[in-house]
């Protein structure tokens, strides 16, 4: 399933999961480490797995079956990849 991230859904869904400051400082640190030569998809997955690792979210399920963590992992990630390629037009 693919998700277009549009500017209602950032302020609903990512900002009340992440302030400002910690999604400039995403976006920053993608930058940053493709300008030192990452490819675009290891720094971004890199940082977006860093960030929701850190949050420790209540809602991602690391007690059930491996498919259970990642179903409830990638509600997070998905939205914040799109948002990340889009911000820094990677599209």
């Amino acid at each position: 399933m693919k998700y277009i991230i549009t500017k209602p859904q950032l302020s609903t869904f990512l900002r009340r999961r992440f302030s400002i400051d910690e999604l400039n400082e995403i976006i920053h640190s993608v930058k940053e480490q493709i300008e030192d030569g990452e490819s675009v998809d290891t720094a971004v997955y890199d940082t977006i797995r860093h960030y929701i690792s850190s949050k420790k979210f209540d809602t991602i399920n690391d007690t059930g079956t491996e498919q259970d963590y990642w179903d409830s992992y990638f509600v997070y990630e998905t939205p914040l990849v799109s948002f990340i390629k889009s911000s820094l037009g990677l599209n």
